[in-house]
């Protein structure tokens, strides 16, 4: 088929060089591309969220949250645990093989586990011959009796997770007011976004009729770089506007327990609609709110822990009772105590019963100590919990002059719109006509950018006006149902 062996070559060569770059080709389509940064997630959530669903997004998957549960259930099944160990009685079970030597001496004391007990008769002279000692049985000790102490300390168990369960419920509506809050913020930068793409696309069609008129002789080279100095302004208020934006998405995913990734929002209806002043108008009923359920349960834990401190000085009966045998290989007047077995085993049994009673008599100063400390802990608890009764009042009466002061704002700003509106459609007029200067127009435009950036935050500011009410109420049901109306258009 080849003539010529250079032909043969260079052919081979070029089928080796295709097959290469096949197999290349095919590795790139195989391997991920590279990216100098991770990519950030898109679309978490398989919808856009409504203030609803990111509430609720947040109190299912926040870590705190998840902590605050944990700490919630551990603290109930510490309830459990106390019980057992007041109630439940110590038992021990026992066997001990010993070979040691037998060698008593006449003195006293104090037991030490280098000094062992040791039992029955001494030789006559120190002996050093090992002899095997075995023992094994079990003992309990109960103590059901003492005047109280056990049903105190579980007492104190019991307010310890009603403690957990009001930290939680005030967790929870933390969380809950963080995603709203942040959600808030990302439409008040949408809507300040569009604002600054609304006075852009102004300030771009003003520095056209300028250039126009320029380019005609009909006005100086000055307005024409006003103009454009002027429409560079705005696109910088694009940019900065949409920094904002940027930074509120992430917020919001942060406060849903989604830092990092991306999300998107559905605004409908907050920023154009204003809810009445009167959506939560009934009195909060202070006692709910969860913050001051907080503050209630950990007074009601150091009144817990005082009475305990008023049982412990009462006596402990101790009622004990076991059964064990024993074994030696040293003999007792001629004749081993273990038959047969040297003591390897034990064969000698005994049982024990008993009733101690414990009393640290002098335990009286310790523990009056001890309470004048647990006292003022009780009046600082009491001190904290007056005082976030006065803030939840104070908190009442600041929210509902906020939601006056936005119902307000959100009414005047169409009227000071349009006002701007008209204003900068006039000074365009005189400029075209030659009454008016370019600075002036741009004045105009500038007011009318500050007027719609304005208005976003005025209409979005009676729900957040409301927010604080609801978080002062301690209850975000209402607002989330009234949200959820309005997002759906019902």
């Amino acid at each position: 088929m080849f003539r010529s062996p250079t032909k043969f070559v260079v052919c081979l060569l070029s089928c080796v060089v295709f097959l290469s770059q096949s197999k290349t080709a095919c590795a790139q389509d195989l391997l991920p591309p590279i990216t100098l940064h991770q990519a950030i997630e898109q679309n978490v959530l398989d919808r856009p969220v409504t203030v609803k669903t990111a509430v609720e997004y947040a109190c299912l998957n926040y870590p705190n949250i998840l902590k605050s549960q944990a700490q919630m259930r551990a603290s109930r099944e510490n309830v459990t645990v106390q019980k057992l160990n007041e109630y439940l009685p110590d038992s021990l079970l026992q066997y001990q093989e010993i070979m040691a030597s037998h060698n008593k001496l006449s003195q006293i004391f104090y037991g030490s586990p280098v000094f062992p007990a040791v039992a029955g008769p001494g030789f006559n002279n120190v002996n050093m011959q090992p002899i095997f000692f075995s023992s094994g049985g079990f003992s309990l000790d109960w103590a059901p009796l003492d005047f109280g102490l056990h049903k105190a300390r579980i007492n104190m168990a019991r307010d310890q997770y009603m403690q957990a369960q009001s930290q939680y419920a005030t967790t929870q509506l933390d969380v809950a007011l963080a995603a709203a809050n942040a959600f808030l913020d990302c439409v008040v930068a949408v809507e300040q976004l569009k604002a600054a793409n609304e006075n852009q696309a102004s300030f771009l069609q003003f520095s056209n009729i300028v250039h126009a008129q320029v380019n005609s002789s009909l006005k100086p080279g000055a307005d024409a770089s006003l103009a454009d100095a002027q429409l560079a302004n705005s696109r910088n208020d694009v940019i900065r506007a949409n920094l904002a934006y940027e930074l509120a998405m992430a917020n919001l995913a942060n406060t849903l327990g989604l830092g990092g990734k991306s999300l998107q929002i559905d605004a409908t209806g907050l920023a154009t609609t204003a809810e009445p002043a009167d959506m939560q108008k009934e009195l909060p009923f202070f006692e709910h709110v969860p913050i001051l359920q907080t503050a209630r349960a950990a007074l009601t834990t150091a009144k817990a822990q005082k009475r305990v401190l008023d049982k412990e000085y009462f006596p402990v009966f101790h009622f004990l009772g076991g059964v064990n045998m024993r074994g030696a290989g040293l003999g007792v007047n001629g004749r081993p105590s273990g038959q047969d077995v040297n003591g390897l085993f034990p064969l000698v049994p005994n049982y024990q019963v008993a009733m101690i009673i414990n009393w640290n008599f002098l335990d009286i100063y310790r523990l009056r100590a001890e309470k004048k400390v647990q006292m003022q802990r009780i009046e600082q608890q009491n001190q904290d919990f007056n005082l976030v009764l006065q803030n939840l009042k104070t908190q009442d009466v600041q929210s509902r002059a906020r939601v006056k002061a936005a119902l307000a704002l959100a009414e005047n700003m169409p009227v000071q719109v349009k006002a701007a509106y008209m204003a900068a459609s006039q000074a365009e007029a005189r400029y075209k006509t030659g009454l008016g200067s370019v600075a002036q127009v741009a004045e105009a435009n500038q007011v009318l950018a500050q007027s719609r950036a304005q208005e976003a935050i005025a209409r979005v500011g009676v729900w957040r006006a409301l927010l604080a009410v609801a978080a002062v109420h301690g209850d975000i049901k209402p607002f989330l149902a009234e949200a959820d109306r309005v997002q759906r258009g019902l």
